[in-house]
């Protein structure tokens, strides 16, 4: 390595708070529970003073299983890398993780009694109601769900152009 590639290197690892340190990671899926949901809360308010937002979750059983797998694998990893101080998060609480996609509060079908949104993420309760985020998704499988998510927008974003030229889409004023 040249002299001034580890110059900049020493200078890098002075910057960063933690100069030896690694952290190993594993992706799971996030199963449907029932009970989980996003309403709005009766009794806080917003800046605003509108009903905040309240979001209702809880682990489905496996996920649990799954997290304490896939941490288990990592501290073996760690183990295995010579890591002299290793520690896991705790899966009790879903707010303790590092990151979630939270997905599946929106469920889209034909039915309206079983579904949210239609096929073209048109609310079916709701007129002129466009819902293009992961919350039609049941799970994110096994990839981060960011560009299926930019890839349906897209599409819905096409389908409402379409509906506002043909005039299924009205304007409110």
């Amino acid at each position: 390595m040249p002299a001034r590639w580890r110059a900049k290197a020493r200078r890098y690892k002075t910057k960063m708070r933690f100069n030896r340190t690694m952290s190993v990671c594993g992706h799971s899926t996030s199963l449907p529970v029932e009970t989980n949901s996003i309403t709005l809360d009766p009794e806080v308010k917003d800046a605003w003073g509108l009903p905040a937002m309240r979001v209702t979750y809880t682990f489905h059983p496996d996920d649990i299983k799954m997290l304490r797998f896939l941490s288990a694998r990592s501290l073996e990893m760690l183990e295995a890398a010579g890591a002299r101080k290793k520690w896991m998060l705790s899966f009790e609480d879903p707010t303790a993780g590092p990151t979630a996609h939270l997905l599946g509060t929106c469920r889209m079908g034909t039915d309206p009694k079983a579904s949210v949104i239609d096929k073209d993420h048109r609310a079916h309760d709701v007129p002129n109601l466009f819902i293009c985020d992961g919350s039609s998704f049941v799970t994110s499988g096994r990839g981060q769900p960011t560009m299926t998510i930019q890839a349906l927008a897209f599409r819905a974003a096409d389908h409402i152009i379409r509906s506002a030229k043909s005039g299924q889409i009205k304007s409110s004023a």
